[in-house]
């Protein structure tokens, strides 16, 4: 029997939560189906793909337009090229990711007549985007088959904008690679680390979360933060102002984070909003004991404050601080929260996720 063709769209494979779950779709999907990933352009993928999917880029490099005209040319020219590549693939399904694949993958998909899955990965209300974008996203989104959210929240976002029976809330997968390079039940072999796992920007809240831990009786103990992103000069600053040089650790991107959350006994997530706190539920899923700022979304469908971990008021330097003192101090709370976090997240493990993404294709190939 001839395998349904599957076509992926996204910016990049580059590190990210959103390029990870795509991944990890794709990397399950080619066991019953023909995939192929169409990026934006071409980087050398952040996450390990299984050698039979086609990676198709529509450009080498796309350079910032400088002006309305020179976006639209762009815009047009690349929607133009992936239009080209689905033709010339025969695909029976399009998968976008992100609200520019989306937007351009429902226009694809119309003239071509295949039906297309769109998958919003951040949070609208707070995502910034160009009045323009905001319009195509309105008016497009409703002309695709489903749109798939992380969180009731963010569904909420889209009520009354698109019809109810193309709404599906699918949370992020926990990939395999993940569980199986997970050591449990191993906290006499951790170090007193706190991580925290993001992109330095001001959106992930690292600078909070230094004078936090700088606050703190922190003897013993240091804070490892992975991520590369805009922010790294002014936090290494920050670092040296506060005289914490030799306990908090800028590590930069990290691939092998399973040896960073093994290693690990506290993680703190600082975040001001997110689609989805990956990082968190990564986290969780290695029985850390987890503390996060009450942002939206995602961390208080997660976290029951006091039972399987802490939540803090955003931005509250003396809230992030008195917590994590809590279980700096007490290693039989970090244990307890820790063995809770694995129980708790065990729905978002990627047999469970891939189950329901099937039933939905199943529906339109």
């Amino acid at each position: 029997m001839k395998k349904h063709k599957i076509a992926f769209l996204i910016n990049s494979l580059s590190s990210g939560g959103a390029e990870r779950v795509l991944t990890t779709l794709a990397n399950n999907f080619i066991k019953t189906y023909e995939v192929s990933i169409i990026t934006f352009i071409s980087t050398p993928p952040f996450y390990d793909i299984d050698k039979r999917i086609n990676v198709i880029p529509c450009f080498d490099i796309i350079r910032p337009s400088t002006n309305p005209f020179q976006a639209l040319i762009g815009n047009y020219r690349l929607f133009k090229k992936i239009d080209n590549i689905i033709k010339n693939n025969d695909f029976d399904l399009l998968i976008s990711f992100m609200t520019t694949a989306n937007v351009l993958g429902i226009g694809v998909g119309k003239l071509n007549k295949i039906p297309v899955i769109i998958s919003e990965r951040t949070n609208p209300y707070h995502q910034q985007l160009p009045r323009l974008w905001q319009w195509l996203r309105t008016i497009s989104y409703r002309y695709s088959d489903i749109l798939v959210v992380q969180t009731e929240t963010i569904k909420k976002f889209f009520d009354g904008k698109i019809n109810q029976d193309k709404l599906r809330i699918l949370p992020n997968p926990i990939s395999n690679e993940l569980t199986t390079n997970r050591i449990l039940n191993n906290y006499s072999n951790k170090k007193n680390v706190i991580l925290n796992v993001g992109r330095l920007t001001p959106l992930k809240g690292q600078e909070m979360l230094i004078r936090a831990f700088a606050q703190t009786n922190h003897k013993g103990w240091e804070l490892w933060i992975a991520g590369n992103g805009p922010e790294y000069d002014k936090l290494k600053k920050l670092i040296n102002e506060l005289k914490v040089a030799d306990q908090v650790k800028l590590l930069g991107l990290v691939k092998d984070t399973p040896t960073l959350y093994n290693t690990s006994k506290i993680f703190a997530f600082s975040s001001t909003y997110e689609g989805f706190p990956n990082a968190l539920i990564e986290a969780m899923h290695f029985g850390l004991a987890c503390i996060s700022t009450d942002c939206p979304t995602g961390p208080a469908e997660l976290i029951k404050d006091g039972e399987n971990g802490f939540l803090v008021p955003m931005n509250d330097i003396k809230a992030m601080g008195e917590k994590l003192t809590i279980l700096m101090e007490k290693p039989s709370k970090i244990e307890e929260f820790g063995e809770k976090s694995v129980l708790t997240v065990r729905q978002y493990e990627e047999y469970n996720v891939i189950s329901k993404w099937e039933n939905i294709m199943k529906r339109l190939i």
